[in-house]
């Protein structure tokens, strides 16, 4: 048991190295199999496709460190609290592999996943529920009297789509001065982003 799982991760590992590398489309199962020093056959015994492989990284790679986020909502923290722990976990998860590695935003561009639905329906999945917990967050800080009495679900989908663009912006090669003729010389600081986001939502 033990050598099959180290065999899967070996695959998975390579597989995700080459499609960074080369692309999803530009790497062959045969690609991964001599990257990783075993024979072809040996990679369809765990996988039957590529589209198999790559959910699966999406899986471990991407949703499966969120799945304790949901405790957070019981913590005896202020709700203020829980947002900064919520972003900061999220800062720390998408850019845990490196500057400019963004897994998710990796995966979207170079695999093409709209051809793949069971990893747009994962994908869907993973959104929704980080938007419950951040609406639940808001929604509990509204009822505590922290903030103030605003839409829960609005709130919540803009700040996911701040931090979203902080991420984006702050971390990975796009950025701003992609769109417009403004250059980005620092790099931005979480606490500005807080000043920003609790300005409009503390009472």
């Amino acid at each position: 048991m033990k050598e099959k799982k180290s065999k899967r991760d070996l695959i998975l590992e390579t597989a995700y190295r080459l499609f960074m590398e080369k692309g999803f489309w530009d790497t062959k199962i045969i690609d991964i199999s001599d990257a990783a020093g075993i024979g072809k056959g040996t990679v369809y015994e765990y996988f039957d496709s590529k589209d198999t492989i790559i959910l699966e990284l999406f899986k471990t790679k991407v949703a499966d460190p969120y799945k304790d986020l949901s405790l957070l909502i019981d913590k005896e923290i202020s709700c203020e609290t829980k947002i900064k722990e919520y972003i900061e976990f999220e800062v720390f998860n998408t850019t845990k592999f490196g500057s400019n590695k963004n897994m998710l935003a990796d995966i979207l561009i170079k695999s093409d996943i709209f051809h793949n639905q069971v990893l747009v329906d994962e994908i869907h999945k993973l959104i929704a529920y980080k938007l419950k917990i951040m609406h639940s967050i808001i929604k509990e800080g509204i009822e505590k009297g922290e903030f103030l009495d605003v839409d829960p679900l609005l709130t919540a989908t803009c700040i996911m789509g701040a931090v979203n663009s902080f991420i984006s912006f702050n971390y990975n090669t796009i950025g701003p001065s992609c769109f417009i003729n403004i250059e980005k010389s620092e790099v931005w600081d979480l606490g500005e982003l807080y000043k920003i986001l609790f300005s409009g939502l503390k009472k």
